[in-house]
C-alpha cells in the first residue's frame, strides 16, 4: 500500500540501454549514447522493482525504450513478461526495428515478445531513423511482429508538428507509404522537442519563444508537479528519477526504500524548484558552481533537465 503521498504512480518507464543501432539527428538523448559505463538495465532489478512497485502502487502502464532496447531483448521480454504476470493492462516498447542482420533472430524476438505479452509495439520509422537504419530490416521486422500477433503501430517523429511543412516532415510521409502493404495505424502526436541533437540540427525550424523561468513545476507540457508524481523512469544505470531528479538507484538501494522515502522538499534542487521554478534553481545551482545561460535554452523544462543531471554529477 502507498503511504507516500508525492507519489500517486501508475506508470514505470525503463530506459533499458544508452546504446543504439542508429545515428538519428533528431535524437533528444544523443549525448548519452555508445558511451561507457553500463551497457544496460540488469533484467533482474528491472523485475523486481515491476514486482515491488506494482504491489504498492496500482501500477497501469509499463513501456521500454532506450537507445535500441531490443539490443538487449531478455531484459525487454522479462520487463514485459513480470508486467503482464501482475496484471498491468498496458505494456509498450518502442524501437527502431534494427537490432540484427539475421532474419531468424529478427523473427525469434518478435516472437518472445509475444509471449512475453507486449500489448503495443511503437516502431519509430521516420526521415531520421532512416538515414542510417536500412528500411527493408525495419519492414521485415514489422512483418514478424504482425504475424507474431503483436499490436503494432508506426510511430515517426514530426519536426515541429505533423501538419508543419519542411523537409522532414516530406520525408517522413514518403517513408510511412513503403509500409502501406501493412496496414499499420500511425501514431500521433510525436513531436520532437529541441534537446540534445535535435537542438544542433533543426532548431532553424523553430519559433523562440521568451521563457518563463518562475514557471511552475507541471504545467509544461509532458510534466508533473513533483509533489504529485504519476511516472518513474529507471535508466540503464540503474538511477530511479522523477522527471529530470535521481531519487535512488536500484543498484544501491531497495526500490520499496527509495519510493518510500521520496520527499521533494528534502532536495534542495527540488525544493528551489517547488518554491521559485527554475529561476530559484538556476541559483541555487549557481552557488554550487554550475552556471548555464538561459537564453540558449528552447524550454524551462531543457534548463531544469540539464541542472538536476549536472547536479547530480552526471
Amino acid at each position: 500500500m502507498n503511504k507516500n503521498s508525492f507519489l500517486n504512480l501508475n506508470r514505470i518507464e525503463f530506459i533499458v540501454t544508452y546504446r543504439c543501432s542508429g545515428k538519428c539527428r533528431h535524437c533528444s538523448v544523443a549525448p548519452k549514447l555508445n558511451r561507457g559505463g553500463q551497457s544496460h538495465l540488469s533484467a533482474d532489478k528491472a523485475v523486481q522493482a515491476v514486482e515491488t512497485l506494482s504491489r504498492i502502487f496500482p501500477i497501469s502502464s509499463v513501456m521500454t525504450f532506450g537507445g535500441e532496447p531490443l539490443l538487449y531483448p531478455d531484459v525487454v521480454c522479462a520487463v514485459h513478461r513480470k508486467a503482464a504476470e501482475r496484471g498491468i493492462p498496458t505494456r509498450q516498447l518502442i524501437t527502431n526495428g534494427y537490432f540484427s542482420k539475421d532474419s531468424k533472430t529478427v523473427r525469434r524476438t518478435a516472437e518472445s515478445l509475444a509471449e512475453a505479452g507486449l500489448t503495443q509495439l511503437l516502431l519509430s520509422v521516420d526521415a531520421f531513423h532512416q538515414e542510417t537504419i536500412p528500411l527493408d530490416a525495419v519492414h521485415h521486422f514489422a512483418r514478424c511482429a504482425i504475424a507474431a500477433g503483436i499490436p503494432s503501430k508506426l510511430h515517426p517523429a514530426w519536426v515541429v508538428s505533423q501538419s508543419h511543412r519542411n523537409p522532414y516532415n516530406e520525408k517522413t510521409r514518403e517513408i510511412l507509404s513503403a509500409f502501406g502493404d501493412l496496414n499499420l495505424p500511425v501514431s500521433s502526436g510525436n513531436n520532437i522537442v529541441l534537446e540534445g541533437n535535435a537542438r544542433e540540427y533543426l532548431e532553424a525550424y523553430y519559433e523562440r519563444q521568451p521563457l518563463d523561468l518562475s514557471v511552475k513545476c507541471g504545467t509544461m507540457p509532458y510534466s508533473a508537479p513533483l509533489t504529485d508524481v504519476s511516472s518513474l523512469s529507471i535508466a540503464p544505470n540503474g538511477d530511479v528519477l522523477v522527471c529530470g531528479f535521481v531519487i535512488g538507484n536500484l543498484y544501491t538501494g531497495d526500490i520499496a526504500e527509495i519510493v518510500s522515502r521520496y520527499d521533494p522538499r528534502a532536495s534542495e534542487g527540488m525544493r528551489a524548484v517547488l518554491e521559485g521554478g527554475v529561476a530559484a534553481l538556476l541559483s541555487y545551482a549557481k552557488c554550487r558552481g554550475i552556471a548555464l545561460d538561459p537564453s540558449s535554452y528552447w524550454s524551462v523544462c531543457e534548463i531544469c533537465h540539464t541542472l538536476a543531471e549536472q547536479l547530480a554529477g552526471g
